[in-house]
């Protein structure tokens, strides 16, 4: 199945195979920016109304139909991205106050916390791994690590100059002799300054061996010019990047 979300306030349920509309759910009272089929039969909406949604869906006769299930997060602040660890453990929700919420599967989806580490919307989310990042209308892209039920910002990717709108990572080497902090991943940033950026990204934790210990370098390897109609990659070359102290705020129990 494929689902689509839409300024029309809906979500529409489609069929590969054949490109036929199987169900149209009027989701938000909005519009809904973003969807995700999860875990368990789960499907997840994000809309400008400030509430994330969960939708059940369940067999019938031959066909399947979605239901309204519960409401995650009702906020004044617009619900801009949502994405899930690839392990399908943990939800995230970025929001246009600067905030990413996320919601644990092995607590029944109850609320994890909050990441703050954006001035600006949060307009993107990917993950890869234990690392989770989110790309901002502050042009920077936080990357978060996951220990645990515990987050912190490893770093902060600074380059773009205007707004980051999509992202992408992956993982460079997979194997079983790399422990998960140790792995190295490539993530790619879209922005509104017409450029694309190619990061290596590593989820070892920063260390310092001083107290002021400058912090370490992301370099970033390409940059693609997307308003030229021939592109060409330039040489590799890098951008300044800063450990980010974003502060993450858990739940009080």
């Amino acid at each position: 199945m494929l689902y689509s979300a839409s300024w029309d306030k809906t979500i529409k349920v489609w069929r590969i195979s054949d490109s036929k509309c199987l169900e149209s759910i009027n989701a938000h009272d909005d519009a809904v920016n973003s969807v995700i089929a999860g875990f368990d039969g789960l499907v997840f909406t994000g809309s400008a109304d400030g509430t994330i949604k969960v939708w059940r869906r369940e067999m019938q006769g031959k066909g399947t139909k979605h239901f309204f299930s519960q409401t995650l997060l009702k906020q004044e602040c617009a619900v801009t991205a949502l994405a899930l660890d690839p392990y399908a453990t943990v939800l995230y929700g970025g929001s246009s106050d600067g905030l990413v919420n996320f919601w644990e599967r092995a607590k029944f989806l109850s609320h994890g916390g909050v990441l703050r580490g954006h001035k600006l919307a949060v307009l993107c989310l990917a993950t890869a791994g234990n690392l989770v990042l989110s790309g901002s209308a502050d042009t920077n892209i936080c990357v978060w690590r996951r220990e645990e039920e515990e987050h912190s910002c490893l770093s902060v990717l600074s380059g773009h100059t205007g707004p980051v709108k999509c992202l992408a990572v992956e993982e460079d080497h997979k194997g079983t002799d790399a422990r998960v902090g140790d792995r190295q991943y490539t993530a790619y940033s879209g922005s509104l300054d017409k450029s694309v950026k190619i990061w290596r990204v590593s989820a070892q934790p920063w260390e310092p061996t001083t107290p002021d210990a400058p912090p370490p370098q992301v370099q970033h390897q390409h940059q693609v010019e997307s308003h030229n109609q021939h592109q060409r990659i330039p040489s590799a070359q890098s951008f300044s990047s800063s450990v980010g102290r974003g502060k993450v705020s858990q739940r009080r129990k």
